[in-house]
């Protein structure tokens, strides 16, 4: 995309330049009335792609492709699409649109190639348009910046749910390898998988998936971009199938809704989990047992853990999962064991623990943190006594301030800080 520019040109440039333009707006005007198959609406892209590319001209700031339906021929190729916003070869842009809507449009693809291609584009928005029988994607986005897809439906098979042959989709319905994009208020009700995400700074919101279950082999939304995830899902609907993000970094699911048993998995595949919210979500299942959120560790285990919150999530039908706990345990005698390994998310890892004891009787015993191995919690005191132990732990932050000193007493009981320490020592 070439930016805003005047040059001299001569007089039959000139007007072969308005030609082309006044022909681009009759066929934006009219194309509803021209096009049966997609072969007018390709015309009219190739038009765009010669006139913003022409040498001497560089003054296009968006277009306008709307209403209407296109539908794929019997022998459109399969690795093509309906839309294809890509450079001419010629081409030497940085970027190759900007500002170009395509809204309010049936594409139909007859299960030949894709939808809508978007490459190396800015400030596209695809909007209300209903994208059905692709083969490949649906909408895919391929470098540039800002391609904005809302209030749409997307589905390789035309269903409501419980399709007898859910098992047999395939395809993807959007497919963002780009940065700064966003896809909201869109239904995706059948492709092998939703939503695939691989590049960074994304948001989805408002998006409903149930495109194939996850039992049946499906993903609603794949984050593929291992340790530079930086995606923002919120107030989206995983219905009966969930979400994948491999070795997570900056990644934010919250206020969604997770319905049939559909859960989070965290993928291994360098061992990095960081940055990572996963908050104020609600999962409901049908009492299988299944975690809400799992992990992937068959690539091996999550080494290096920072910053990982996942609490204040509520749980109908499914197993909780936390990187937070509290509990507590009951007892007489010198030593209380609390076990948090059936809630907190990774395995033998705590890095935060406070307790408070509280005995019964006149006894007032000394007691200590003793071990949390395994995500047990076990505290003992120096006398036998009846008390009670409450404990709070958490596991996915080790980026703690700490300030850790060494407390003195006197035989009279007096206590006071001395010198600071080492908290890792």
């Amino acid at each position: 995309m070439h930016n805003l520019e005047w040059k001299k040109t001569p007089l039959l440039e000139a007007w072969t330049l308005i030609f082309m333009t006044l022909l681009i707006s009759f066929l934006s005007c009219g194309c509803n009335f021209w096009y049966q198959g997609c072969r007018l609406c390709q015309l009219h892209v190739w038009i765009l792609i010669f006139w913003k590319t022409y040498d001497q001209f560089i003054i296009i700031l968006g277009d306008q492709i709307s209403g209407g339906t296109l539908t794929a021929s019997d022998d459109f190729p399969t690795d093509g699409y309906l839309i294809d916003l890509s450079a001419s070869p010629s081409s030497s842009s940085s970027y190759n649109y900007e500002y170009i809507t395509i809204k309010d449009l049936m594409l139909d693809c007859k299960f030949r190639g894709g939808g809508i291609s978007v490459i190396n584009s800015l400030r596209t928005s695809i909007d209300n348009c209903y994208i059905t029988h692709f083969n490949t994607e649906g909408i895919s986005v391929q470098n540039g910046h800002e391609t904005y897809i809302r209030n749409s439906f997307l589905g390789q098979h035309i269903t409501a749910g419980g399709d007898p042959g859910e098992r047999k989709f395939s395809g993807t319905a959007i497919n963002l390898m780009g940065n700064d994009n966003a896809v909201t208020d869109v239904v995706i009700f059948s492709a092998a998988i939703g939503v695939m995400v691989s590049g960074q700074a994304n948001t989805l919101s408002g998006v409903h998936c149930y495109n194939k279950a996850t039992g049946f082999g499906g993903t609603g939304i794949y984050l593929k971009l291992p340790s530079l995830t930086q995606t923002r899902i919120v107030n989206c609907y995983l219905d009966y199938t969930g979400i994948v993000a491999e070795d997570p970094v900056q990644l934010t699911i919250s206020s969604c809704f997770f319905l049939g048993d559909a859960y989070i998995l965290l993928k291994s595949i360098n061992g990095l989990a960081k940055g990572i919210n996963i908050v104020d979500n609600m999962f409901a299942g049908s009492d299988k047992g299944i975690e809400i959120v799992q992990l992937d560790q068959s690539k091996g285990p999550f080494k290096k853990i920072d910053q990982v919150v996942v609490d204040r999530n509520n749980v109908e039908g499914m197993n909780l999962k936390a990187t937070a706990a509290r509990g507590s345990a009951q007892g007489n005698g010198t030593s209380w064991t609390v076990d948090f390994s059936p809630v907190l998310l990774f395995p033998n890892l705590i890095n935060h623990v406070q307790y408070s004891l509280s005995p019964s009787g006149t006894k007032f015993p000394s007691h200590a943190l003793r071990n949390v191995s395994q995500n047990r919690v076990v505290i003992e005191s120096d006398i036998a006594v009846a008390a009670r132990v409450f404990v709070t732990v958490e596991q996915g932050s080790t980026s703690w301030s700490w300030l850790v000193f060494r407390v003195y007493s006197n035989p009279k009981g007096q206590l006071w800080i001395g010198e600071k320490l080492d908290p890792y020592s």
